[in-house]
């Protein structure tokens, strides 16, 4: 049994890693938690007990919208899935770019999974495992070391001198070759991310909502926007959210090991705690808001976290001053580095954040936020956000029935007969 265990972890270890990662500390846990979660839901085993056929495929695709979620992860390469020939079952592959997120339902075999990609109207398919990666990636790196191969002689002949009914043969052959060249087929795996330890992170199957700026937290114009912004959260999903509250002891610890790590390498203390709640806390399937007071995005940018990270944005220092002066004497002493935080953070990519609030009325940023988690909300519950469910239909019957001007039926009224003139079973 102890070698059997030493052999699984091994082979985890060769498929979820590159293999010049073997044996380095990762910077964050993202392939530790993979394995960790491949370990509880499947046992640690990628091979499935049971070889399925053609027809128990389309079953097993056809169900699996009604499947729970076994983990989610955020892919570090672009997969293109038009190039499916060897795909169970063919124009199922799922196409996915770097830096999406995935929900893995379940396993097929080793070289596939079942999922789809997070993202509205997105179809359930069949997603490459880490096996299938390492496999395309090995052909890859084949096929350009052929190229090269073929293309070396063809560039000596080139340079040396030669008669004319060589130099023809050199050119024929020159063609021939560049026709080989172009009959490659376009990679299936490419942007793969240099910097990445495996081709699959782990994240929450719901990414946590993190608020961040105008300005420094602490102050009251940047911890007042967050209220209000939640406040609008909370009045527009109701029982579809959860704040997560988290705990002072591993706040603070968080926060004092961003201050110390000004560098930004490596994840900040505190933060694998936080991770592992909020891991918890996501399996409710709910929107999460985690209020983690973060002055900057740069520590949460790659981590196993994977936050939907919102930036409330005042690009122009003098409204942002104005405000801060209306706030009050107390609030002036901490002018100058309130403007540079909010600085910094207008200075950084617009990639660093998923929304970017700029709007100047308050009422068009929250609908603008409560757009794009709605869509969020559809896309990572796609049967649960299309199916209609008989109560929400009854409790919005008296509404719809009154807008089209009907009369709202008796209360003994059941289905076209009165309660009493109904056929008893």
């Amino acid at each position: 049994m102890m070698a059997n265990a030493i052999e699984k972890d091994h082979i985890l270890n060769q498929l979820l890693y590159h293999p010049e990662s073997l044996g380095k500390t990762p910077v964050d846990d993202g392939v530790q938690r993979l394995r960790r979660e491949i370990n509880e839901q499947w046992n640690g085993e990628l091979q499935p007990s049971i070889q399925y056929g053609l027809k128990e495929a389309w079953e097993i695709v056809s169900n699996a919208e009604r499947m729970d979620v076994a983990f989610a992860v955020r892919v570090n390469l672009t997969f293109n899935g038009f190039h499916d020939d060897d795909c169970p079952i063919h124009g199922k592959a799922v196409t996915f770019r770097a830096r999406d997120c995935l929900h893995v339902k379940a396993k097929y075999n080793e070289d596939w999974w079942i999922g789809r990609v997070v993202k509205v109207d997105s179809p359930i398919g069949f997603i490459p495992a880490p096996a299938k990666i390492k496999k395309l990636a090995e052909e890859i790196a084949s096929q350009q070391r052929d190229t090269i191969v073929r293309k070396q002689p063809v560039k000596e002949e080139k340079k040396s001198a030669a008669p004319p009914a060589k130099t023809a043969e050199v050119k024929k052959s020159d063609s021939m070759d560049s026709l080989c060249v172009e009959a490659i087929p376009q990679s299936r795996v490419s942007e793969l991310d240099s910097k990445a330890q495996g081709p699959y992170e782990a994240v929450p199957v719901i990414r946590p909502i993190v608020l961040c700026g105008p300005s420094m937290r602490g102050f009251e114009i940047t911890d007042l926007m967050h209220k209000a912004l939640l406040h609008a959260i909370k009045k527009q999903f109701e029982e579809k959210l959860e704040v997560y509250q988290v705990d002072e002891k591993s706040l603070k610890t968080f926060n004092s090991s961003i201050s110390a790590n000004k560098s930004g390498s490596g994840a900040p203390e505190g933060l694998d705690v936080i991770t592992d709640r909020i891991y918890e806390a996501a399996r409710s399937f709910k929107l999460l808001f985690v209020d983690l007071k973060i002055n900057s995005p740069t520590p949460l940018k790659s981590s196993a976290l994977n936050p939907i990270l919102v930036h409330i944005k005042i690009s122009n220092t003098k409204v942002l001053q104005n405000l801060i002066k209306q706030r009050g004497t107390d609030q002036k002493r901490g002018m100058t580095a309130q403007v540079y935080t909010a600085t910094k953070l207008c200075d950084l990519d617009k990639r660093h954040f998923d929304v970017i609030l700029n709007e100047h009325d308050f009422n068009e940023a929250a609908q603008h936020l409560n757009n794009y988690l709605e869509k969020y909300w559809k896309a990572s519950r796609p049967y649960q956000a299309t199916r209609k469910h008989h109560d929400s239909i009854l409790r919005n019957a008296p509404g719809i029935i009154s807008k089209l001007g009907l009369k709202s039926p008796k209360p003994g009224y059941q289905g076209g007969r009165r309660a009493d003139q109904r056929i008893k079973a």
